[in-house]
C-alpha cells in the first residue's frame, strides 16, 4: 500500500494561496518566465575589414586571457626588470665580507696556480738564449764546447800522471823538476814573457770610419779566450795577457798605454776551428764589426803556425804579495 503524505506537506494552491497572490498575477508570473526562458535571437555578425598595415586581430578567447592578465598585472613587465632586491644585495655583501671556508680554500688555490704560471712564462722568457739560433750557429757553438772538453780532459790525465809518478816515490825530484819547468813555460806564456808559436788564426779588421772602440775589441778578446786561446797578439806589437787594459783616447784606440792604428790584426794561437767558428757565430764579434752600426769589415784566416814575438814588461805588484802555502793534507 502506498504511504500516505504527510499531512504536514502544504498543497500548491495552498501555497500561492498563503502568498497572496491574485489569479491574475500568477498569470503574469508565469508569462515573465516563459520570456525569460527563450533564447536570445540571433545578430549576423558584421565582418571587420582589415587594412594592410593592421596586424591580424588575435582570437576571442586568447584576447580576453590577454586583456585579463594585462588588466590584473598591468606592470608585470616593470616588475620582471626591477633591481634584485636589498636583502640579496645584502646577503652578497655579507658572503664577501665574511667568506666561508670554501671559498677561502678555493681562492688560496687559484692564488697558487696564478703564481705558477706567472713564474713558468718568466722562466720560459728567460731562457731563450738559443730559441732563435740557427741550425749552423747550434752546430758551431757545440763543436767550440767539444774542443775545449778534449783540451780540458787531456790536461786533467797530464795533471793524474804527474801526481801517481810522484806518488810512486821513484826519482821523484826528476819528475818535480819537469813539472816545475813546465809550470814555468805555462805561466811565461800567460804572462808574455816569453814568444810563442802554435796553430791558430788571424783577424784583419777594416775600421774606415774609426767606430771600433775599446769595448769591441774587448768583446773580441774575451771570445777568443772563450774559445781556448793561448797566447793574442795585436799589430805585431801589443802583447795582450791577463793585465791588459783597453780604452779609447783622443788619439784613437789604446791597449796597455800602446796606440792601436787602423786595419787591425789580432792573431792568436789556438784551436784553429774553435777560433774561428767562436769569432762568426751570429752576435759575436764579426756580426758586431760588420753590421750597421760600425759597417766594418772582418778577414779570418786559419794558420798551421802563428808565430808571436811581442813580449809584456811585467809590471810589480804593488799590493798583492805571494803568501805562504797552506798545510799539505795527510
Amino acid at each position: 500500500m502506498p504511504e500516505p503524505r504527510p499531512s504536514g506537506r502544504p498543497r500548491r494552491a495552498a501555497a500561492h494561496r498563503s502568498l497572496g497572490l491574485s489569479p491574475r498575477h500568477r498569470a503574469q508570473r508565469r508569462a515573465q518566465q516563459a520570456a525569460a526562458q527563450e533564447p536570445e535571437p540571433l545578430q549576423p555578425e558584421t565582418p571587420q575589414l582589415q587594412t594592410p598595415d593592421q596586424e591580424p586581430s588575435a582570437p576571442a578567447e586568447n584576447l580576453q586571457d590577454g586583456s585579463v592578465a594585462e588588466a590584473s598585472n598591468p606592470d608585470r613587465s616593470q616588475q620582471d626588470q626591477s633591481p634584485p632586491a636589498p636583502d640579496a644585495r645584502r646577503r652578497l655583501w655579507h658572503s664577501l665580507a665574511s667568506p666561508g671556508r670554501g671559498q677561502l680554500i678555493a681562492a688560496v688555490i687559484l692564488f697558487v696556480v696564478g703564481l705558477g704560471g706567472v713564474m713558468q712564462v718568466r722562466i720560459n722568457n728567460a731562457d731563450d738564449t738559443y730559441t732563435n739560433a740557427r741550425r749552423e750557429d747550434l752546430v758551431q757553438l757545440l763543436d767550440g764546447l767539444g774542443s775545449e772538453s778534449r783540451r780540458l780532459e787531456g790536461e786533467i790525465a797530464d795533471l793524474e800522471r804527474t801526481k801517481t809518478s810522484l806518488q810512486s816515490g821513484a826519482d821523484t825530484q826528476r819528475v818535480a823538476r819537469e813539472e816545475a819547468e813546465k809550470r814555468v813555460e805555462v805561466l811565461s806564456l800567460l804572462a808574455g814573457t816569453v814568444p810563442a808559436e802554435g796553430p791558430g788564426i788571424r783577424l784583419r779588421i777594416a775600421d774606415p770610419s774609426g767606430k771600433v772602440d775599446a769595448d769591441v775589441i774587448l768583446d773580441a778578446v774575451e771570445e777568443m779566450r772563450d774559445a781556448g786561446a793561448e797566447v793574442i797578439e795585436v799589430n805585431n806589437a801589443i802583447r795582450v795577457v791577463a793585465s791588459s787594459w783597453f780604452a779609447t783616447g783622443p788619439d784613437g784606440l789604446l791597449i796597455d798605454d800602446s796606440p792601436v792604428s787602423n786595419p787591425i790584426t789580432i792573431e792568436v794561437i789556438g784551436d784553429p776551428h774553435s777560433l774561428e767558428e767562436a769569432a762568426r757565430f751570429r752576435g759575436g764579434i764579426v756580426s758586431e764589426i760588420t753590421g750597421p752600426t760600425i759597417g766594418g769589415q772582418v778577414q779570418i784566416e786559419q794558420l798551421d803556425r802563428v808565430v808571436v814575438e811581442s813580449l809584456h814588461s811585467p809590471v810589480p805588484n804593488q799590493y798583492a804579495q805571494p803568501a805562504s802555502p797552506p798545510p799539505t793534507p795527510r
